[in-house]
């Protein structure tokens, strides 16, 4: 007798295997944990170094600075600070007088693109119409942080789409879908920790660092050299005006 195989459109109509997905997110997010932990101890290491080798540098070649405008104000007679304060004001009315803000109609026909889709009202039952809820305060704190990405992802989720449809109505199931959630928010979480340490000027600068590292350079105590020379032209510089 022949065998019976399914068509390949039949078996992608089958439910998703939520215990697979499950264990995919909890592998990516221990990853990603660790990722994180590791730029953390690799920052704090780094921001010690800068702060020994250039930080002091820095704050006193800050210091001779505000000393120089001090200075430049008594013998020229002219107010630098209130100067400062007018054209940052001026800076800031243009920017209101621009016009250019943002009004975040996309974000709202997106986040009601979600609510057609997964709004408790469309609920069967109870339970049903807990789970969407469950999506659905997701869906709200991404369009309350302008979180675009997490929206287009619970469009095109197919475990939620799935999981709201109590397509499995096991309690095992239904602890698998909630777990599902809370990886992917806990995964939003450590990607976002990790989005925040890469935008840190010193992360920046550390990278830099690192890539003159690799060509048998030393960025910090080049960096302390340049400051070195700009003290001593600051320190030349005021003793000019005083």
């Amino acid at each position: 007798m022949q065998s019976i195989s399914l068509h390949p459109s039949a078996a992608s109509n089958e439910p998703p295997d939520l215990t697979l997905e499950v264990a995919r997110l909890e592998s990516a997010l221990a990853e990603r944990q660790s990722e994180l932990a590791t730029l953390r101890e690799e920052l704090h290491a780094f921001k010690v170094r800068y702060t020994q080798i250039v930080g002091g540098r820095l704050s006193e070649l800050e210091d001779i600075e505000q000393a120089i405008k001090q200075a430049e104000t008594r013998v020229l007679g002219v107010d630098a600070a209130a100067d400062e304060d007018e054209m940052r004001a001026g800076a800031v009315s243009g920017a209101f007088e621009s016009g250019a803000v943002p009004t975040g109609t996309a974000l709202r026909k997106l986040f009601w693109s979600v609510a057609k889709v997964f709004h408790p009202d469309h609920a069967l039952d109870d339970e049903e119409a807990r789970r969407r809820h469950t999506i659905m305060a997701e869906a709200s704190r991404a369009y309350r942080e302008g979180d675009v990405e997490s929206l287009h992802s619970l469009l095109g989720d197919e475990n939620l789409h799935f999981y709201c449809a109590g397509g499995q109505n096991e309690d095992h199931a239904e602890d698998l879908a909630t777990r599902l959630i809370n990886l992917k928010e806990e995964l939003r979480t450590v990607e976002f920790g990790l989005k925040r340490i890469k935008q840190d000027g010193v992360y920046r600068i550390k990278v830099a660092a690192d890539e003159e590292a690799k060509q048998g350079r030393d960025a910090l105590a080049a960096m302390a050299e340049r400051t070195d020379r700009q003290i001593v032209k600051a320190r030349r510089r005021l003793a000019h005006l005083s």
